[in-house]
């Protein structure tokens, strides 16, 4: 896949599944090692240090189709217009447990918010919203969720 095709499927993959525009996305350098798809801030370095692309992972290719990076979709933060789902402390605590919530939105990635921030991915399949957020932030969210509620 050409530099161009590469630009042109992430760009029109934000867009049509958040919202965020083309024009938002604009300065970022696009590559692609593997199955992860990274938004490049410079030339990797030579030797060992090249085998990670210096950056911010933002997608990875799945077999099922490609899946936002919560870290990306966190930078993204008030850029994602669709697909965003509002959390309660409740449910938030829920789905940081590994619980799966009931959710009328069509399958497929969102992003979760709570207040006025996106914290992470999450997937809805089959009427169920689960969190895609990975381990560590989620006992680092659950910490401080704890905290507010002590407070």
């Amino acid at each position: 896949m050409s530099d161009a095709q590469l630009r042109e499927e992430v760009l029109d993959f934000f867009a049509s599944q958040f919202g965020v525009a083309e024009a938002e996305l604009h300065d970022l350098e696009i590559s692609e090692r593997r199955e992860d798809i990274w938004a490049v801030s410079a030339l990797p370095p030579p030797g060992i240090a090249s085998r990670r692309l210096p950056g911010l992972r933002i997608l990875r290719r799945t077999p099922n189709g490609l899946k936002p990076t919560s870290a990306f979709l966190i930078h993204l933060g008030q850029r994602i217009t669709t697909a965003r789902v509002n959390l309660t402390t409740d449910t938030l605590e829920a789905l940081l447990l590994g619980r799966r919530i009931e959710n009328s939105r069509p399958d497929g990635f969102v992003a979760l918010c709570y207040g006025v921030d996106v914290i992470g991915c999450g997937r809805v399949s089959r009427g169920l919203l689960q969190t895609m957020i990975p381990t560590g932030r989620r006992r680092e969210l659950l910490s401080a969720l704890s905290e507010t509620s002590d407070g």
